[in-house]
């Protein structure tokens, strides 16, 4: 059987990771949860990064919305694309207290969301 991967946005470089530096990108919404997106693929990850850093307003909106220490690693290009099994997804939402998971985030207000409380 094979296994099924979801992809996280690694904050900071692989050196980072292995020196125990990295973080796992997350959104604090408007009611201060915090969301962690995941997509089914490494291209929707780097199609999520270049529609909110490329546009401008976007790119305004999202610094907004992540937390300060975010802000460098995403404006600098210093972030990872995570291949983690469902294991490793519950591990990573655990590591930022997430309330719930955004699966293949897009522009709009219909998003798929997965709660985890």
């Amino acid at each position: 059987m094979e296994r099924e991967y979801l992809h996280v946005i690694g904050l900071g470089s692989r050196e980072d990771w292995q020196a125990g530096r990295g973080s796992i990108y997350y959104i604090e919404d408007r009611k201060g949860e915090k969301a962690m997106p995941v997509f089914t693929t490494p291209e929707k990850v780097k199609q999520y990064i270049s529609a909110n850093i490329d546009a401008p307003n976007a790119h305004m909106d999202m610094l907004e919305s992540v937390p300060e220490s975010h802000v460098g690693p995403l404006t600098e290009g210093g972030f990872i694309v995570m291949p983690l099994d469902e294991e490793g997804v519950a591990q990573a939402a655990a590591m930022v207290g997430a309330d719930y998971l955004i699966r293949d985030s897009r522009l709009g207000e219909q998003q798929e969301i997965l709660r985890l409380t």
